[in-house]
């Protein structure tokens, strides 16, 4: 009975935090590729995630955890953030679709991105999306282990938006924009190799815990190859 119980606590003290942090990396040219495709697609581009943890010296049934809620989970190691709080740090793999189908249907991922056209085909929307099914047993384990609610809405979600055209068009709703807040949907115009780090604002993030979709970005339809 104490090993079973101080087995409990050390759960409890380990993943005392909810809140899990996601850095992904996107390309232009496979948005559009992927957004004016008609059947189904999907393919996977590298992402970094962050989780909250209370110590960083025993982590290794976390990561075993965590690592069935994503695809090719390596952990990469444990540091204290901005707020001054540990978190244990993985890479993984992240699905980016043209339909939402494709993703729900899949449970293979927590989280992914969706490319797809505007009705007019102006432009090219881009989403961040949660599966339901791993979103739910995720806080079903969590709050078993920790008694405590695991939420999205102060989850930092950032995107590393690099351009390998010639040149394209981004609007950018109200998010920071390489570290400068913007309050107005906002444009920019992005040369070959230009990077644009786009951090979604809180708003977005209670967005994404309420209906388990986010948009990002949208690309204007025309383009240099």
């Amino acid at each position: 009975m104490f090993k079973k119980k101080f087995i409990l606590i050390s759960v409890i003290f380990l993943l005392s935090g909810c809140k899990i942090d996601f850095t992904g990396d996107l390309y232009t040219s496979d948005l559009i590729d992927l957004a004016h495709t008609t059947e189904n697609k999907k393919f996977h581009l590298p992402m970094e995630i962050a989780y909250q943890v209370t110590d960083c010296t025993e982590t290794d049934e976390i990561n075993r955890m965590i690592s069935t809620y994503f695809i090719e989970f390596k952990n990469t190691g444990c540091d204290v953030g901005e707020d001054f709080m540990s978190y244990a740090i993985a890479q993984v793999s992240v699905p980016v679709v043209n339909n939402y189908d494709i993703f729900n249907n899949s449970n293979d991922s927590l989280i992914g991105f969706v490319a797809y056209l505007s009705e007019d085909n102006s432009y090219v929307y881009v989403d961040s999306t949660i599966n339901s099914e791993l979103y739910e047993s995720l806080k079903n384990y969590i709050y078993n282990e920790t008694f405590q609610e695991l939420t999205l809405t102060e989850s930092n979600l950032v995107i590393r938006l690099n351009n390998d055209l010639n040149k394209v068009t981004i609007e950018v709703p109200p998010s920071f924009v390489n570290n400068e807040p913007i309050v107005f949907p906002t444009q920019y115009t992005m040369d070959r190799r230009d990077l644009l780090i786009i951090q979604s604002s809180n708003v977005n993030s209670s967005f994404l815990e309420k209906n388990l979709w986010t948009p990002l970005f949208l690309i204007i339809n025309q383009y240099e190859n």
